[in-house]
């Protein structure tokens, strides 16, 4: 397993309580201190329940995903998912505590994995052994109430894996999306009709029977009629946003900013446009921490989209254990369901985004959730928007944005791209040998890659250019919805997690993409760290950008 353990450690100065936690505050240098809470404020946190038998859904995820395997295929159901990891002594014992503390209840997921609860800051402080500040997040519009550590009660520990909202600070934001405005008559950029000839794309015809969404955060709304103009433009069938949740739908904030738009406009106009037909969700959260928002409305759905792309990312040593644990493990139920995530891998190259502006940021920092070994991490290249030679995607050669990738510093790296990762490091000559501070034995990513730089996008009615990772991810993101409609139309289950196969077959599926280094951030910003593409599987592309034709031909038969 490559799960972090949460340190139980009995308090000294409270002996009915269990230290659970520290904040990361010393990390960050996007908050401040700015106070305290009113101790009659109500807060919410939510508590984790303990779940069960993670090791084995870790087991069943890869058998069910890998196609050498017998159970390949063989999903389980929600309930199935249930039986295996619920915790119903665990949920009873967090209800009982909080009914006799006479806490509010506000909701908990159908299963029982996560308990909201409100109750006065004061109570909060007492019954966790802490003191609750208040934060201003640079960029961000509401301050965050969080303590430095916190403590739960004994009868609590053998039940609860963490309580978010306690000292969890939400990722920090990250810099505005580069764009610039389309001008008439010169050719450079990416459209559906340049994807399709490129990638070998000869339908785009999905299916009603199959599903797919897009997550967004950050305050992005999408606008109706601009994704209408935007298939006018380009001659797509007429296809509204099936299911809205979140309610991020604005034509008008379009208009008055194209960046309160911009991300959100991408991935539903490109997963749309090259996965038509198939019903599609957008998915808002508007928490502070919008991961554990998901985690927890996925948690909660019987019928979760079949495939999900996510166009954020965090700084990974900066997540919280608690929250990266408990997406990993619902990115594993979700998995073993035939459910499939895609993640852009970032646009600043190793450094990550906080090196955009500030070069003493430059290093190896990882972007999660892409670092998740259970996600399918997506990079960018560029080339196919002007018929030339596809390479990673660099600021440095003129592509806005530098494809994100490395080695995680958390998880190591899962047995379906061993050998991938060990090939890459024999095959590197001395000059290409990277400088140290990376994690060789973590998990590598991206996986695959596909074109990210200057996607035109209808914002506010007028048509931009755009880049990025997060153009990548729902393109991949609907070619597997593409080969999930084709599987359905052959009597076949869903493909769910793709990584064991993609590691079985990536140069048959591929483009391999082996020029290139991801040391510069997607500004004049360049790094001493980095790591060059090569041939086969690298740090910056994965196996290189996926050519449907192959990707179909072989997928559509597993």
């Amino acid at each position: 397993m490559r799960f972090l353990v949460l340190p139980f450690i009995v308090s000294l100065c409270a002996a009915a309580s269990i230290h659970m936690e520290q904040s990361l505050l010393d990390a960050r240098d996007d908050l401040s201190q700015s106070g305290y809470p009113l101790a009659s404020a109500e807060h919410e946190v939510v508590f984790a329940v303990n779940q069960k038998n993670i090791d084995q859904l870790e087991k069943i995820l890869f058998e069910v995903s890998d196609p050498k395997h017998e159970k390949y295929g063989k999903f389980l159901n929600r309930q199935e998912v249930a039986n295996l990891t619920s915790n119903a002594v665990g949920t009873q014992s967090v209800s009982n505590f909080l009914n006799k503390n006479g806490i509010r209840i506000v909701k908990s997921t159908p299963h029982g994995e996560y308990i909201t609860a409100s109750a006065p800051v004061s109570q909060w402080e007492r019954l966790f052994a802490t003191t609750f500040y208040t934060f201003n997040q640079r960029d961000a519009k509401k301050p965050v109430t969080r303590a430095h550590h916190y403590s739960i009660p004994s009868e609590l520990a053998d039940h609860v894996s963490a309580v978010f909202n306690t000292v969890q600070l939400p990722p920090r934001v990250p810099a505005k999306k580069a764009l610039s405005q389309k001008v008439e008559g010169k050719a450079g950029s990416i459209t559906p009709a340049l994807l399709n000839s490129y990638y070998d794309i000869t339908s785009n015809k999905g299916s009603p029977k199959v599903s797919q969404a897009v997550f967004e955060s950050l305050g992005q709304y999408y606008s109706p009629s601009d994704l209408s103009l935007f298939e006018k433009t380009y001659n797509i069938p007429q296809q509204d946003i099936a299911v809205d949740i979140g309610g991020y739908v604005s034509d008008s904030e379009c208009v008055a900013d194209a960046n309160n738009c911009i991300e959100a406009n991408l991935d539903v106009q490109y997963l749309i446009a090259v996965s038509q037909t198939t019903p599609t969700t957008y998915w808002y959260e508007d928490a502070a921490d919008s991961f554990l928002a998901w985690i927890q409305a996925v948690a909660a759905s019987d019928a979760p989209p079949l495939v999900n792309s996510i166009s954020y990312g965090a700084v990974e040593n900066e997540m919280p254990k608690s929250i990266v644990n408990a997406f990993n493990t619902e990115a594993m139920k979700l998995g073993v369901q035939g459910v499939t995530i895609v993640v852009s891998s970032g646009d600043d190259g190793v450094a990550n985004f906080q090196a955009r502006t500030n070069p003493k940021k430059c290093g190896y920092n990882p972007s999660f959730p892409a670092s998740s070994p259970y996600v399918t991490a997506v990079g960018a290249t560029m080339g196919p928007e002007s018929g030339t030679e596809e390479i990673a995607c660099t600021s440095d050669a003129g592509g806005v944005i530098t494809t994100g990738g490395g080695f995680s510093t958390k998880f190591t790296a899962p047995s379906y791209q061993a050998a991938a990762v060990k090939a890459y490091f024999n095959g590197l000559p001395k000059a290409q040998q990277p400088v140290a501070g990376y994690v060789a034995t973590g998990r590598g990513y991206p996986d695959v890659s596909m074109a990210g730089f200057n996607y035109e996008v209808v914002v506010g009615g007028k048509t931009y250019q755009v880049s990025g990772t997060s153009a990548s991810a729902p393109v991949i993101a609907a070619f597997v919805s593409l080969v999930n409609a084709n599987r359905l139309a052959a009597g076949k289950g869903p493909l769910g997690f793709i990584n064991p196969a993609i590691y079985q077959n990536g140069a048959a599926i591929t483009i391999d993409v082996t020029k290139g280094e991801n040391n510069c951030a997607a500004s004049k910003v360049c790094c001493d760290q980095g790591f060059y593409a090569a041939a086969g599987w690298d740090p910056l592309t994965g196996f290189g950008s996926i050519n449907f034709k192959n990707f179909n031909a072989i997928f559509s038969k597993l």
